[in-house]
């Protein structure tokens, strides 16, 4: 597909001014400009958020899209012209692609309102910080009226024209855990006086990983990622405290609680064969995407031959388009943005998409939004 330029300027423009979760000033003021001047009466929400609505020939229903706005604490090196121009902040996600999209389907549907109903435009802070934004902006009334949710994601490991969706779970549970394990501090020359926290925290770490490998079953998937380990304050000294913090993804809610509870076994009886204490604290963070089946059939239908689509394995990453998909019927799609050049992983500071994908989210949202708008029953249709 040929690249609409504007597309380009939209997207060079957002990628060089990225911001950190709820401070997405200067995005914000960007897009604003823009529905304005594509005729549009955007509202704020909150202090960073956008909404806005477009309103068709007649009646009907309301579908919903959305892109997130913000970026990633990392020093850019992925070589491109346009690189960020924020020190210490990089696009490394592909969100400056997700708000190009949008831009260029509210583009489309302006050019040609015949249809019935309204296209509820969503500009979310917040997709990289938990809580996220989402939920702030459901708390502000984003889905009132709201019939149908779309949403798709940049995906680097897509070579460009594939799309992956899928019916259920597309994305994990994104949880947290910090251990915190009180020991025995004491001189590095008689570590028999002492109960080495830095000791007990590294066999938890060791210890963590026989979760996957022997409590939960093999059918199921799940991730337990020890991030971080602190303690210690000098050579030689035997650590009094310590602590791991980590992540954990999974797919189902059994898996979820199942994992909890060994990480909270293996935390407090590792310490207690050391004669220490450990205490953990687990946050739920985003809930997993679990796309609608009756969606994912008619948007695919709507797009037709014009994308390759296929049907992934859920990814162990996590998003909170989730609390969207929680408060109505929707779905949400990876586009494949592979680069010519060496692919590179998101959130990495080398990160690179072709800016061919363009077109294709375009075409994408666009016509899943007309297709809803016509068809409304089938989001729930069985």
């Amino acid at each position: 597909m040929d690249i609409n330029p504007q597309y380009i300027t939209w997207r060079r423009d957002l990628h060089q001014i990225p911001e950190l979760a709820f401070e997405e000033f200067e995005t914000a003021d960007y897009l604003e400009r823009e529905l304005l001047r594509l005729g549009l009466s955007p509202v704020r929400l909150g202090k960073t958020g956008l909404m806005a609505d477009i309103a068709g020939r007649a009646s009907g229903p309301t579908v919903a899209l959305r892109a997130d706005m913000d970026g990633l604490p990392l020093v850019e090196d992925s070589g491109e012209p346009f690189s960020s121009r924020h020190e210490g902040v990089m696009h490394a996600c592909g969100h400056d692609m997700h708000m190009t999209i949008l831009l260029g389907a509210i583009e489309g549907l302006l050019a040609r309102r015949d249809f019935p109903g309204q296209v509820r435009i969503m500009f979310q802070p917040s997709e990289e910080r938990p809580p996220g934004g989402a939920p702030d902006l459901i708390a502000r009334g984003v889905l009132e009226g709201v019939d149908v949710v779309l949403g798709l994601h940049v995906w680097s490991g897509f070579p460009v024209g594939t799309v992956g969706i899928r019916h259920g779970t597309m994305m994990a549970n994104s949880d947290r855990f910090r251990i915190r394990i009180h020991g025995r501090g004491g001189h590095g020359s008689e570590p028999d006086t002492a109960k080495d926290a830095v000791l007990i925290a590294s066999q938890i770490v060791v210890n963590l990983q026989t979760i996957v490998s022997r409590r939960v079953s093999p059918m199921e998937a799940a991730v337990v990622t020890a991030g971080t380990i602190r303690g210690g304050v000098t050579f030689n000294i035997i650590a009094e405290d310590a602590e791991v913090t980590g992540t954990v993804r999974t797919l189902n809610h059994g898996t979820q609680a199942l994992v909890e509870e060994e990480i909270r076994v293996v935390a407090e009886n590792t310490a207690r064969m050391h004669g220490a204490t450990a205490e953990l604290e687990y946050m739920y963070g985003y809930p997993a995407v679990i796309n609608h089946g009756p969606v994912v059939d008619a948007w695919r239908a709507a797009v037709g031959r014009d994308a390759h689509f296929i049907e992934p394995s859920p990814s162990m990453g996590g998003e909170d388009f989730a609390y969207y998909l929680k408060e109505r019927p929707g779905a949400f799609a990876f586009l494949g943005a592979a680069p010519d050049t060496e692919v590179f992983p998101h959130h990495s500071p080398h990160f690179r998409v072709s800016e061919e994908a363009l077109p294709i989210g375009v075409m994408l949202l666009e016509r899943g939004a007309r297709h809803f708008l016509q068809h409304p029953e089938q989001a729930t249709a069985r």
